[in-house]
């Protein structure tokens, strides 16, 4: 029994030594805590941006490396939060991200400053908030998290407006009454009751409530009654003015003015029938109509016209080429209300993308006694250009180069125009981690058909110094047409160490950089394809017994750089002229006949030189701009890498002499 005791007892004791040596195990080697406002709380007005920053502890004795995130940045935005990373403790971040790949702590030491960025918008509702912050261990599966607690400060605003967009004048008979809808917008950021107050006037005026309780950032329709007496005659007016004040602050109000006037003759209002109505667009060569509503202001029934009365284009006097119109009327019973005026307009075939043209309406209401007084209103014609810009990146978004080497990245990424007009597109790019002292080259702005796209030209070239570092380049494209319309990308570029400068990616991105063999052998390339194309070409004439013909021997190539054969050059009488070589030499008159060749041959070597080396015309293909290196293939089969000369673009002509 004792026996069993003491083993019961040991297995005991392996088990708490076991069970202590996890718990080891698993303590936390770093902490993460709050360090400005050391509370972790905060408040900020709407419309306000503040810091709040954390901090790393690294409580083991060796460098421990991190990544930072903000966990519940998407539920904070549908409130009016933005939240993001600004700083890493080291240095300011560029991008408003929700993630710090990567944050360094050296062993036994604590790194602060590492800041959230807090902005509330001018929609951002008044409440209590928590920032959700985590960091990871990047070596292991261990994090920590925290909250930050952030209060938006309450504010008041209120504003008043009719609900439709016609002209804050009314119209009322004789002895009766008219209603307005108006509309009262809480813009603060907290539930508000708002007090409606009327200023001293004539007519009888109410609202149906004089109080309204309105959420956040949401409206209400409220009614205001109009009512004359029978002592008013046509065209008498009044007016009325009035204010919505806050319950919350007080000192907060709008106001709103009003006029009311009785019917006169030949009256009308006039608008267009719908809210922003006023501004039309429509693509070059196709009809856009306007509605509008007009209300008779006069008991009798009217006749209406409603036609341009003039049109410009930016300024007045300047009329549009190639624009028609067409004018609208009809008839309206006393009081009468009608949607259906209408005003088309053909745009011109030929107008420019963007166009704008102003046109004056002009409606007029008339019976058998004659015209009453015109209305005038004033409306726009945009052509539709339906800009839009996209980036696409066929492969990865990261890239390995070498240190010291210039490198472009058309066939990484390109641009492309999904409008339904050309577009010129403007290229930008930024640093967005990293890329201190690189060279960076950028293109001008590129013009893109519709639908169209094309390899952007920027090339990099990393510092010695960066060799096995990175670094992130953000790339935008903005459409030229309408500014609104971007697109964005980032590219990571990996600098190769000095081990791996030769890696697959790195040649695949070589493409279209320095020469890929030594200058000096492309130089006796070169000249050994013309001292042999001279030899062929002495050896023809001689066969042929006209060596002093002239002419210069010109062959085209005005294709792209492939496809360029060897012209067909004589072979035959190379092997011809050969066998009086070895016969000649026996005879004593062997010196003579040196003696010819120079006496020929250097008279002649004048003329050959200009004719016997080929030219050949270079079409520069697109995407190729001055100062790149292209390849060619020349008249006898070798490749040979040729310079773009200045002044030279996609679909310019240059020549080379070989």
């Amino acid at each position: 029994m004792s026996y069993t005791r003491s083993l019961f007892l040991i297995a005991t004791l392996i088990f708490i030594s076991v069970i202590t040596s996890n718990a080891s195990a698993d303590a936390d080697d770093f902490n993460l805590d709050y360090d400005n406002p050391s509370s972790g709380e905060a408040s900020v007005d709407p419309e306000q941006t503040i810091e709040m920053s954390v901090q790393i502890e690294n409580v083991v004795e060796q460098p421990m490396s991190f990544e930072m995130k903000i966990l519940n940045d998407d539920e904070l935005q549908s409130s009016g939060i933005e939240v993001w990373w600004s700083h890493n403790g080291e240095t300011s971040l560029t991008s408003k991200s929700d993630t710090i790949p990567k944050v360094d702590v050296s062993d036994n030491s604590i790194k602060n400053g590492i800041i959230v960025s807090v902005e509330a918008t001018e929609n951002a509702v008044y409440g209590d908030y928590e920032i959700e912050v985590r960091c990871n261990d990047k070596d292991s599966d261990e994090f920590e998290e925290i909250s930050l607690s952030v209060a938006v400060n309450e504010k008041a605003e209120v504003t008043l407006e009719l609900s439709e967009s016609e002209d804050a004048i009314g119209s009322v008979d004789i002895d009766n009454q008219t209603t307005y809808e108006i509309q009262v917008n809480n813009n603060g950021n907290k539930l508000d009751t708002f007090t409606l107050t009327l200023d001293e006037n004539q007519w009888d005026t109410e609202f149906e409530d004089s109080q309204v309780t309105i959420e956040a950032f949401t409206s209400q329709i409220v009614i205001l009654t109009v009512t004359t007496e029978n002592n008013v005659d046509f065209g008498d007016l009044d007016s009325v003015t009035i204010t919505a004040t806050s319950q919350n602050d007080p000192s907060v109000d709008d106001t709103l003015s009003l006029t009311t006037q009785v019917r006169v003759k030949y009256g009308l209002i006039f608008a267009t029938s719908s809210p922003n109505a006023n501004s039309i667009s429509g693509e070059p060569g196709s009809q856009v109509s306007f509605n509008f509503k007009l209300i008779n202001k006069w008991s009798e029934s009217v006749n209406y016209e409603v036609n341009k009365k003039d049109w410009y284009r930016g300024t007045e006097g300047n009329r549009p080429d190639g624009w028609s119109e067409s004018s609208g009327t009809g008839t309206l019973d006393g009081f009468q209300e009608t949607n259906s005026a209408r005003l088309t307009v053909t745009i011109s075939s030929g107008a420019d993308a963007g166009e704008v043209v102003t046109i004056l309406v002009e409606a007029i209401a008339s019976d058998d006694q004659g015209k009453g007084e015109s209305i005038v209103l004033e409306v726009e014609v945009r052509v539709e250009g339906n800009y839009n810009v996209q980036l696409l990146m066929p492969g990865t978004n990261e890239i390995s180069v070498n240190a010291d080497q210039l490198v472009p990245i058309s066939s990484y990424i390109k641009v492309k125009n999904l409008a339904k007009v050309n577009d010129l597109i403007y290229v930008t790019a930024e640093w967005e981690l990293g890329g201190n002292d690189w060279i960076l080259e950028t293109p001008e702005p590129i013009s893109l058909a519709s639908n169209a796209e094309k390899a952007l030209f920027i090339s990099v070239k990393a510092p010695k110094a960066d060799a096995g570092g990175q670094a992130t380049l953000k790339i935008r494209v903005e459409s030229g047409g309408d500014s609104s319309k971007s697109a964005e990308q980032n590219i990571i570029f990996r600098v190769n160490t000095a081990q791996d400068s030769s890696g697959p990616q790195t040649e695949e991105l070589g493409e279209e950089s320095d020469f890929p063999v030594d200058p000096i052998w492309i130089v006796s390339i070169v000249l050994i394809i013309g001292l042999g194309s001279s030899a062929a070409f002495l050896l023809n004439q001689k066969s042929k017994g006209a060596f002093g013909s002239s002419g210069e021997n010109t062959e085209d190539y005005s294709d792209e750089w492939a496809g360029m054969e060897a012209p067909p050059q004589p072979v035959a009488p190379p092997p011809a002229a050969a066998p009086p070589q070895p016969v000649a030499p026996p005879p004593a008159a062997a010196p003579p006949q040196p003696e010819a060749p120079p006496a020929a041959a250097p008279p002649q070597p004048e003329a050959p030189p200009a004719a016997a080396p080929t030219i050949l015309t270079i079409t520069v293909p697109q995407g190729v701009m001055a100062g790149q290196q292209i390849q060619i293939k020349a008249p006898s089969g070798q490749l040979v890498n040729v310079k773009v000369p200045e002044g030279c673009g996609p679909g310019s002509q240059f020549k080379i002499q070989i």
